[in-house]
């Protein structure tokens, strides 16, 4: 029989297997998603979330290279639903704004805080997930679909602030919204550096560099 018989089913078994990788993914996720609010990061065992999960060591090492890679893509998918949820009531708080300085400041308060031993660790995750991704295909697609979701609400947020009169962006907002995640993901090169005075002066460049691009009114 060819494979031009009509009674030959099609197949494609690299969406197939990617689709299962998909799956496997999501399994390990929801129970590492339990075993971090029972046990917390210090205490958070592997072991137990394939057991849970019913995924087996191999595939759970092919996928995320280990305790690390679940943390740290745990964290990215958290991280996203949560800017998510509270996309809603920062748009209503945008309404409330009459100045873009007011909206500015807010900005600049947030780039200060990103010197943080918790914004540290969450940086040093996000870059362990990137890392693990290049090894399997199914984590980049969670990632890939995570960051556009991410993306999206970078650019609803924009958008709004630009509808209110609160900025001018010079450039399209999504390019903008991606080099403003560029940043801060960037800033990992300052933390791995362990000098304290690059700290202010790439949150002193940060600022000035977004304040060109958005333009506050």
């Amino acid at each position: 029989m060819t494979t031009d018989d009509p009674e030959m089913p099609e197949t494609s078994p690299p969406r197939r297997k990617r689709s299962d990788g998909l799956r496997t993914i999501e399994r390990v996720l929801k129970a590492a998603e339990a075993e971090m609010a029972e046990f917390g990061f210090v205490k958070f065992n592997l072991d137990r979330v394939m057991e849970k999960s019913g995924v087996a060591r191999s595939s759970v090492y092919h996928h995320f290279g280990g305790r690390d890679g679940v943390i740290a893509a745990l964290e990215t998918t958290s991280t996203m639903r949560s800017l998510e949820r509270g996309t809603a009531e920062f748009e209503a708080f945008l309404d409330t704004l009459t100045s873009g300085e007011k909206a500015f400041e807010l900005i600049e308060l947030g780039i200060r805080s990103f010197r943080s031993s918790d914004n540290k660790s969450r940086r040093q995750r996000r870059i362990s997930s990137l890392a693990a991704s290049h090894n399997s295909a199914a984590i980049r697609e969670v990632l890939a679909n995570d960051q556009r979701s991410g993306t999206e609400v970078v650019v609803r947020i924009i958008e709004k602030a630009r509808d209110n009169g609160l900025c001018n962006p010079i450039e399209p907002i999504l390019g903008v919204a991606y080099v403003i995640q560029s940043m801060l993901v960037g800033r990992i090169l300052v933390d791995i550096s362990e000098d304290p005075a690059l700290d202010t002066e790439w949150e002193d460049a940060a600022i000035a560099t977004l304040r060109q691009i958005l333009r506050p009114t």
